[in-house]
């Protein structure tokens, strides 16, 4: 099955490249999830240490306990469903982010309009092999922000390199004037 990405392609353009953001990403936003399962934890050690047997304090943290696993679980199931739809293209064409889980939102920038990719990584970054890049068009405004991008050298490289075919391609088809 095709993604929603591939469904917006045009007849005869090719996918160069697809991404998605750094895994890393994905923790990032599920830190309430993580924030439930370590309630869960304690709730856990309370269970096992403090309330014994029975009574309330063992009914209410074993409560406490499965309450706090299945909200994680579902916050980093949807986060993770999220991280996946995200996709980020180069095609032979143009660039593309596909963003949405049910509503769709698609935005591109056409290889021949892009004059300056901004690319940023920090420290961690580097260390993760992820970065911040920043697409920007004649207008000198960044038209899109591609945020903890997997791989962003090796994405904003194979970019270049798609620009610099497609410049070639299309200027071998002018014809010249006599």
């Amino acid at each position: 099955m095709a993604s929603y990405a591939e469904s917006l392609l045009a007849p005869g353009e090719v996918v160069v490249l697809r991404s998605h953001q750094h895994p890393l990403s994905l923790v990032l936003d599920s830190r309430y999830g993580l924030l439930a399962w370590a309630a869960a934890i304690v709730s856990a050690l309370v269970f096992l240490f403090i309330a014994g047997g029975s009574g309330l304090v063992h009914d209410v943290s074993l409560w406490v306990f499965w309450v706090a696993v299945v909200v994680g679980l579902l916050i980093l199931a949807f986060n993770y469903w999220v991280w996946r739809t995200e996709e980020y293209l180069v095609t032979n064409r143009r660039m593309m982010k596909v963003t949405g889980v049910i509503n769709k939102r698609s935005a591109d920038s056409s290889l021949e309009k892009i004059n300056d990719a901004i690319l940023e990584e920090n420290l961690l970054g580097r260390i993760l092999n992820y970065g911040d890049l920043d697409i920007l068009t004649a207008a000198e405004v960044a038209v899109d922000r591609y945020r903890m991008l997997n791989d962003a050298k090796g994405f904003k490289k194979t970019m270049l390199d798609a620009d610099r075919k497609s410049t070639r391609l299309n200027s071998s088809h002018i014809p010249l004037s006599r």
